[in-house]
């Protein structure tokens, strides 16, 4: 599209009611695309004792099995780049939510732990571009002061997938529900919203040469960069662990050491999906306090980090008594601290922002899969009560190591930015 034309479609969106129309036409398809992103993303943590009971399930298992969501997601990132560069975003997004039907339909017809696995990946990397592809959208699209408002509610979206995922799809299943019948549902949802995409949002490419070299170049000079690294450990674990442990060990955790029921868990996680909205609603005026008290994002992130680790120790410390506000806190907190990369990306030029983004999503996404995974590994060392049911003891060690690694990392981000801070001095 020329240079005039954009400008003047801007226009028409910021003042008239075509550009209502053209918002909605840009917003919905994309925020149901991101809906089913973290609903798939929550749905494990539900269904994980019908998983556990009809497959014979142990923690390592199903923990890999619901990880290689993060995997199959974390690597589908850079490729995701390219493809929204030389595509544009509505072909990129309309074919990722095809993939993830085709993985929905696997899901629900698997008949072993490696067809669900397989599955499981196709999902992850079906919805891999839900955040990136909007935000490419809204920025291709929208005026510049209608972007923070549309991302904002987008991300908005996801919380309320997740909060569906939660007392909504229990109650489905605890009344008889088969969990396969959902995932043939969530397929077809998948493909509505695929078509959604493809009929509505207006089309955009660019077909250029040397996309690759300069990606791989901008990478380099991302991954090379000293205060990257000093950041990076820290969003890894924090973001790694808030995702992992919310997608799926929220869910036995409560059932084993707390001993809530499956009404219980199901509100659990519905609160914690609202605090997750909230969290993602209070992103802009977090941003804006820390200006207004003269600390940066970085800093304003240490802190939410901070508050973080306090949550994650009264987990560890297996506070069931205040369980809910404890998970609550974990969630709202999740994406305040993925701000790091709002920091991060002003380091750049404005042109490297999308791959400063999906440079350090694709670390958190594989530190998501690592956490997910070796939480299960470790608990799977204790000899089970009962099918899929373990000892206190064993989310205790294995939350504590997580819970040790963020620690570690804090540490690590603050002395570097101290010590930055006063070689500037």
């Amino acid at each position: 599209m020329p240079a005039h034309a954009r400008d003047a479609n801007e226009q028409r969106v910021g003042s008239s009611p075509v550009g209502g129309l053209l918002l909605a036409r840009l917003f919905l398809p994309f925020a149901l695309g991101y809906f089913l992103s973290y609903f798939f993303r929550t749905i494990n943590a539900v269904i994980a004792p019908q998983l556990t009971a009809e497959f014979h399930l142990t923690a390592s298992s199903i923990g890999l099995l619901t990880s290689t969501y993060f995997l199959a997601f974390a690597g589908m990132q850079i490729p995701i780049g390219l493809m929204v560069d030389r595509f544009g975003p509505r072909r990129v997004q309309a074919g990722l939510l095809l993939l993830a039907a085709l993985g929905a339909l696997g899901f629900a017809w698997g008949q072993t732990l490696t067809h669900l696995t397989i599955a499981r990946g196709l999902i992850g990397a079906g919805v891999a571009g839900s955040l990136m592809v909007s935000f490419s959208a809204f920025v291709l699209w929208l005026p510049a002061d209608r972007v923070p408002l549309a991302s904002g509610l987008l991300m908005a979206f996801g919380g309320l997938g997740a909060f569906v995922a939660g007392a909504p799809t229990e109650s489905f299943v605890a009344a008889g529900g088969a969990w396969r019948d959902l995932f043939v549902g969530l397929a077809i949802g998948s493909v509505a919203v695929a078509a959604a995409v493809f009929i509505t949002v207006p089309d955009h490419s660019r077909r250029g040469t040397g996309t690759l070299r300069e990606l791989l170049s901008g990478l380099g000079r991302i991954y090379s960069d000293r205060v990257f690294w000093q950041v990076a450990p820290l969003s890894i674990t924090a973001l790694g662990a808030a995702f992992a442990l919310q997608g799926l060990w929220a869910g036995p955790w409560l059932m084993q050491v707390a001993h809530k029921d499956s009404h219980d868990v199901g509100i659990h996680l519905s609160v914690m999906a609202v605090a997750l909205i909230a969290g993602s609603v209070a992103c802009g005026p977090i941003a804006a306090l820390a200006a207004r008290i003269g600390i940066g994002l970085l800093q304003a992130v240490t802190v939410l980090s901070l508050i973080f680790i306090a949550a994650l120790a009264g987990l560890v410390m297996q506070w069931t008594e205040v369980s809910l506000l404890l998970w609550a806190t974990t969630s709202f907190l999740s994406n305040p601290m993925s701000m790091t990369y709002l920091a991060l990306s002003q380091r750049f030029d404005p042109g490297m922002a999308a791959r400063v983004s999906t440079g350090i999503n694709a670390l958190v996404l594989v530190g998501s899969f690592l956490i997910q995974w070796l939480v299960g590994r470790i608990i799977a060392l204790w000899e089970p009560l009962s099918p899929g049911v373990y000892p206190p003891q064993a989310f205790q060690v294995s939350f504590g190591m997580v819970l040790a690694c963020i620690v570690v990392a804090w540490l690590w981000c603050v002395g570097s930015l101290i010590a930055s801070k006063e070689r500037s001095a």
